[in-house]
């Protein structure tokens, strides 16, 4: 097996996202306080979901967003001096223990209102949102269309954010366990080389099981339209800046109504932490590039894409 076989190996390291640690997520729920609505003419009137999955560049994407005019990603403060993003994790290690299908409607439906109450409350702009894996959108809520029905109702809309290279999202998994859980610093004294990852079939398979779910998504969200607006955003397409400042705007026209033409901030409050190739983060490339199974794939797309915008900037 590969240094990455086993995903659920990664389920041993305590999950560290945005400053907080979940050892216990029950107990975290039962300390929660209830965050009042807020009514203000023209705060929070817009509201959207980042939905992704762990491992996509969304933490680090949110921070760019939370830096836009009128437009804020997550709530309650962090110890990465950005706000805490991910506001569902609780779901993501419901998942991982297999009993996400016992949440009734009314419990995800209060912890959504709850969510976009914190953002809020914390950081009160035109359109306020915060990421959503997903993992931590009960799949019975997707069947019966009461997630739609919530969106529709709250005028939610959907930025879909998808790291197409796939690989590259198994590479980061195996970056965050070889830093002892670390995902990423604003300190640059943190910062710490990693070894390659060694792939094989078992690997290759896990990269096309998460390019089919990426798909499935899509598909659900385009089953939503035209009652649920959505955007869809590839990340290898931000790691150029040039493109990144066209898709910020494009993004902040579709959630907020309007945004900055001198667009400035676009580097995020977030270091990255490995380089964004898939050449200098999987070992053997070429072998891998050239394998039957990844020749066609949309992985293979993508890091061909990075390779190729990383050599228009030389």
């Amino acid at each position: 097996l590969s240094n990455l076989s086993c995903e659920e190996s990664l389920a041993t390291i305590a999950l560290k996202e945005d400053g907080a640690v979940y050892d216990d997520w029950k107990e975290e729920e039962q300390s929660k306080e209830k965050y009042p609505k807020v009514q203000q003419e023209n705060l929070c009137n817009k509201r959207y979901l980042l939905l992704t999955t762990q491992k996509s560049g969304s933490t680090w994407f949110c921070s760019v967003l939370h830096q836009q005019n009128g437009i804020s990603c997550g709530g309650r403060p962090s110890r990465y001096n950005t706000p805490s993003s991910e506001l569902l994790i609780k779901y993501s290690i419901m998942s991982r223990r297999g009993n996400i299908q016992n949440v009734t409607w009314p419990k995800f439906q209060a912890d959504l209102d709850d969510a976009f109450a914190e953002v809020c409350e914390f950081n009160p702009a035109t359109s306020i949102g915060f990421k959503v894996m997903y993992d931590q959108i009960p799949p019975q809520f997707i069947r019966n269309g009461n997630f739609e029905k919530y969106l529709k109702d709250n005028q939610v809309q959907i930025i879909h954010l998808v790291r197409e290279a796939k690989i590259l999202v198994l590479a980061s998994k195996y970056d965050a366990i070889e830093r002892g859980g670390v995902h990423h610093t604003a300190n640059s004294s943190m910062l710490k080389e990693t070894s390659s990852l060694k792939w094989d079939e078992e690997s290759i398979g896990i990269m096309l099981e998460k390019e089919k779910s990426s798909l499935d998504w899509q598909n659900n969200i385009h089953n939503m339209t035209p009652f649920v607006q959505n955007f869809y955003v590839a990340y290898e397409n931000l790691l150029v800046e040039e493109k990144r400042k066209q898709l910020l705007g494009q993004t902040a026209v579709f959630i907020a109504g309007s945004f900055d033409p001198d667009i400035e901030k676009t580097e995020g409050a977030l270091l990255k932490q490995s380089e964004s190739s898939c050449s200098s983060r999987i070992a053997k490339y070429e072998e891998f590039r050239a394998h039957k199974k990844v020749i066609n794939s949309r992985t293979a797309s993508a890091c061909d894409l990075i390779d190729r915008n990383s050599k228009n900037l030389r």
